[in-house]
């Protein structure tokens, strides 16, 4: 009985560090980490900030998300149910790629580490078409403690 609990307990450390390197593109639809947790349901404790909420079709927004040390993250910029626009990340970032997400390259961002983070800066270049999207975040404090697919802003494309 003590093996199969050992046993447990590691299998699920494992798999709640898993995405460690960064989320999948089995995570694109639902932004939900992949953890055998429940997300919080707790008042979302991080801030996300747009250095523009109003830009033209191929401008650029930074977006930062910021607050207590997190592990991991992901962000996309969403008309609807699908990621638009692009993220402008260098592939060679210390702490942050991009995912392709529903045949988008570049559509969404996530961590490349479980290095603590305070904040992370999100370069988002908007699409050609004109709309208002909005800014949704998913923030990993730890592997068992996370927030999902939050509404965080509005960017009007013009």
């Amino acid at each position: 009985m003590t093996k199969f609990l050992i046993v447990t307990l590691f299998s699920l450390v494992a798999a709640a560090w898993g995405y460690s390197a960064g989320a999948p593109e089995g995570v694109c639809e639902d932004m939900t980490p992949k953890h055998p947790v429940a997300p919080q349901k707790s008042p979302f404790p991080y801030k996300v900030t747009l250095d523009k909420s109003e830009v033209q079709p191929g401008e650029e927004v930074l977006i930062t998300v910021s607050g207590q040390p997190f592990k991991g993250f992901f962000v996309q910029v969403r008309e609807s149910d699908k990621a638009v626009g692009t993220f402008q990340i260098p592939g060679n970032h210390k702490y942050i790629k991009t995912v392709n997400c529903f045949g988008t390259k570049g559509s969404a961002a996530t961590h490349k580490n479980a290095v603590d983070k305070k904040d992370v800066e999100l370069v988002w270049k908007a699409p050609a078409k004109a709309g208002k999207y909005t800014v949704y975040a998913t923030v990993a404090l730890d592997g068992g403690t996370f927030w999902v697919a939050k509404p965080s802003g509005i960017i009007k494309v013009a």
